[in-house]
């Protein structure tokens, strides 16, 4: 008899511990919220991934400024914990491990290039937390099985780049001889699928190249293409090499030749490079820091304010990208909030419970697969040469915005 009790208290206590395990997420629990920010400080990304961090610590700052996180009945105060991946998947993967084992930080915003992107939502699915991808992501990350049940996509994936891009060159520009120029791995991959796909439905050519990544040269693409003579050539590069390509399409006078579209603009790439090579080049921008002039009277007030803020802070206009971490950031306390709890499903939940929100741009709402879809998708520029640029930071003008929800894969397709 008396082993029963003892094995009924034993029972008891190891029972009490479970569900204090189980409730170790709990909202009394958290003094404060501590979210990783991990992007490409050093190496092909390095353009990028600081402007990324100034948008997720402008956040934080905000956030904390109005009191805190409203967790568990009070305020708790919210911590950046910067990282750098190095522009490399492998310690992308361990500085997240770090993040979540180290620093116990209860959600990750992260990534600048996007095999970075796909390597950390694998992880994720191994070791969960609430995952916001603040760069393009691989449209493969998105598949259903393939997504961890904690990630989420702001910026959506590189196929509908390319299909909207695409997409209006044809319809809207006229033209249907294009030449496909991209970097050769998933980021240029996945655009070129879109474009293909835009270019078969709408009638168009589309003859491709592309280079390694971190090509510092690329004078012999540049002098193929324009041997070619193609009405318009799209170009799908990233960090460092976006910036080089410009330049030397440029310096080779390609742009002279033929019109020219580079497929996804910062303000980052643009500052990169001298006026003349900016000068009458089209491209899609996820957001301008200057909408003047845009249609959309709400959108360009949003804007102005947040400029402002961040101006304020920085002495600078911000980026596409600090605006895309800025907002994962928000989005993520938003879950945080609603959830009332940092476990990191409940979190995730509570977001696709109530998955329209606001942002710098107009708004937004989660689809079934995590993409972030938005009223403007994406808004059309055509570069400033230096005598239209009313400051040193006035790199484009907004002439037009892509606007539904074909651009972005169907649900079908992912497996949904």
């Amino acid at each position: 008899m008396k082993s029963r009790v003892v094995f009924t208290v034993v029972m008891c206590a190891v029972f009490a511990l479970v569900l204090a395990a189980g409730n170790s997420f709990a909202a009394e629990k958290v003094s404060k919220v501590k979210v990783g920010v991990m992007f490409g400080l050093t190496g092909a990304a390095s353009p990028v991934g600081p402007v990324q961090v100034q948008g997720a610590r402008l956040a934080v700052k905000e956030i904390n400024e109005r009191g805190g996180v409203n967790l568990g009945g009070k305020k708790v105060p919210i911590e950046a914990v910067v990282k750098d991946d190095e522009t490399k998947p492998d310690v992308a993967i361990r500085r997240y491990r770090e993040l979540l084992q180290e620093d116990k930080v209860h959600g990750v915003v992260g990534s600048t290039f996007a095999p970075i992107a796909a390597a950390v939502n694998k992880e994720v699915k191994k070791s969960p937390t609430t995952y916001f991808a603040a760069c393009v992501a691989p449209i493969a990350m998105f598949k259903k099985g393939e997504l961890a049940d904690t990630s989420f996509g702001i910026l959506g994936d590189a196929y509908s780049i390319g299909y909207a891009g695409a997409a209006h060159i044809i319809n809207k520009l006229g033209i249907k001889n294009i030449y496909f120029f991209a970097p050769a791995y998933a980021f240029g991959w996945d655009q070129h699928a879109g474009a293909k796909d835009a270019a078969a439905k709408y009638g168009a050519t589309m003859d491709y190249i592309e280079a390694p990544v971190g090509t510092s040269d690329f004078s012999s693409y540049i002098l193929k293409i324009a041997d070619k003579k193609p009405a318009i050539v799209m170009m799908a590069h990233w960090g460092v090499d976006a910036i080089n390509v410009l330049k030397q399409s440029n310096e080779l006078g390609l742009n002279k030749k033929t019109k020219m579209w580079f497929n996804w603009m910062t303000q980052v790439f643009g500052g990169g490079v001298p006026p003349e090579a900016l000068d009458g080049v089209y491209s899609l921008m996820w957001w301008n820091w200057n909408m003047e002039g845009f249609e959309d009277a709400t959108v360009v007030k949003t804007t102005n304010d947040f400029v402002a803020r961040f101006q304020k802070e920085y002495n600078v206009v911000p980026d596409p990208y600090a605006a895309v971490a800025y907002m994962s950031v928000k989005e993520l306390v938003r879950g945080i909030e609603a959830s009332q709890s940092v476990d990191p499903k409940a979190v995730a939940a509570a977001i696709m419970k109530s998955p329209k929100f606001e942002s710098v741009k107009g708004p937004g709402i989660w689809r079934q697969d995590r993409h972030a879809l938005f009223t403007y998708g994406a808004f059309v520029v055509q570069g400033k040469g230096a005598k239209d640029r009313k400051t040193k930071d006035d790199l484009v003008k907004v002439i037009g915005a892509y606007t539904g929800e074909d651009y972005l894969p169907p649900l079908k397709s992912l497996g949904y």
